[in-house]
């Protein structure tokens, strides 16, 4: 965990020095949105989802959502370099252990994934009047880890043991998204496909990948002009 902080402080820590050294205007946002594992998209993304805003985000929400933090620093005219780092949760599975006596519910078991990504990558910008349409790329830096909760009455309590040991993994991501201007801040919606441990898999370990959709507002750069 240590190590995992380390990385976080001189990932920033390097931003903002070749910000200041450019002497380019250098915006922060927030983020927050669904964290969809591959292969729950087409469960997620369908017709059925789609003609309901809440049902769409409830289900969703089910199988993982993300909050985090962008930087943004714009390069050349169309290219914005970001940064950041952001926190996905994946509920996984959950089971009940009643009372073989009466049946009633004593406590439940769930297993969580958690994906802690830092990050670095490129806007390119496709449009950029009004509404900017921009492509994007990043390299990640994976902190994983795997752990099981225990909901007693409501209360939901950390285990004191792990499913899977923690462990660090590269990865990168592809996707679009769009930026809207609304004065004060810059409102910004994107979509993007994660894979999160493309170097550094163990031997039969699997490529993990999700599918993130996030809402963000971004203060101090409106753009890549």
């Amino acid at each position: 965990m240590r190590k995992f902080y380390l990385s976080l402080l001189l990932a920033f820590g390097a931003f903002l020095f070749s910000a200041n050294n450019s002497n380019a205007q250098v915006g922060i946002g927030f983020i927050g949105g669904l964290s969809t594992p591959s292969d729950e998209i087409n469960n997620i993304y369908n017709s059925d989802n789609l003609g309901s805003v809440g049902k769409f985000v409830r289900d969703g929400a089910k199988t993982g959502y993300h909050f985090g933090v962008k930087i943004r620093m714009p390069l050349v005219s169309g290219i914005m370099l970001t940064g950041g780092a952001a926190w996905h949760r994946f509920p996984e599975s959950t089971i009940d252990v009643n009372d073989p006596t009466t049946g009633s519910k004593l406590i439940t078991l769930s297993t969580v994934q958690d994906i802690i990504p830092i990050t670095a990558g490129i806007n390119y910008y496709i449009i950029n009047t009004g509404i900017g349409l921009y492509g994007t790329g990043e390299l990640s830096y994976n902190y994983n880890k795997n752990t099981v909760n225990v909901d007693y009455n409501g209360t939901s309590i950390p285990a004191n043991f792990d499913t899977a040991p923690t462990y660090n993994r590269v990865g990168a991501g592809f996707g679009a998204g769009l930026d809207f201007n609304a004065f004060l801040f810059l409102a910004n919606l994107e979509a993007k496909y994660n894979y999160a441990n493309i170097i550094g898999r163990d031997s039969g370990e699997e490529l993990k990948a999700y599918f993130t959709l996030s809402l963000g507002i971004h203060f101090g750069t409106a753009s890549a002009r």
